[in-house]
């Protein structure tokens, strides 16, 4: 009695285990191409000459001021994530002039890929890092540092996908 029982609930425990849903191959290796298209807001720092009247010394002298602005923009940031690593073009508002991007792409850091969540560090420069987040549900991408934002609406792309021109 004892082998049959056992006999059955081994052949359940197989059809259980046969029928379940199956691993995709994502679970364990993630590979996405995500293009977002968003807005946002850079930090420009910029400077001009000022001449200043000194009626101590009754001439002019010029100064060296510098001030930031916040400048909305428009743009695309694409993702490659294969894995544990991952890389991404950034906006080029957000870019600073001095930068660690190599062939046009920044390393992500610190990626960590759940099944509702992307999220990782982007390191920009030796001052500057953004806090990158991808809810995987909605595409929301948020990229977030002191120098400025973006978020966009991310879509997976087929890198086989025939070219339309």
């Amino acid at each position: 009695m004892k082998t049959g029982y056992l006999r059955t609930a081994a052949v359940s425990l197989m059809l259980g285990l046969c029928c379940a849903s199956p691993l995709r191959a994502d679970d364990n290796y993630v590979t996405l191409n995500l293009t977002c298209y968003g807005s946002g807001v850079a930090t420009r720092t910029e400077s001009t000459n000022i001449s200043r009247y000194d009626p101590k010394t009754k001439k002019y002298a010029t100064t060296n001021a510098q001030y930031t602005s916040k400048e909305p923009f428009e743009g695309t940031a694409v993702i490659e994530i294969s894995g544990d690593t991952g890389r991404i073009k950034v906006p080029e508002p957000l870019v600073p002039s001095l930068n660690t991007r190599s062939d046009g792409w920044f390393a992500i850091r610190d990626l960590v890929v759940t099944s509702d969540f992307i999220t990782g560090k982007v390191k920009l420069n030796f001052l500057n890092n953004k806090h990158l987040r991808i809810d995987r549900r909605s595409g929301l991408l948020t990229l977030d540092g002191s120098s400025g934002n973006f978020s966009g609406q991310c879509e997976a792309v087929d890198r086989f996908t025939p070219r339309k021109f």
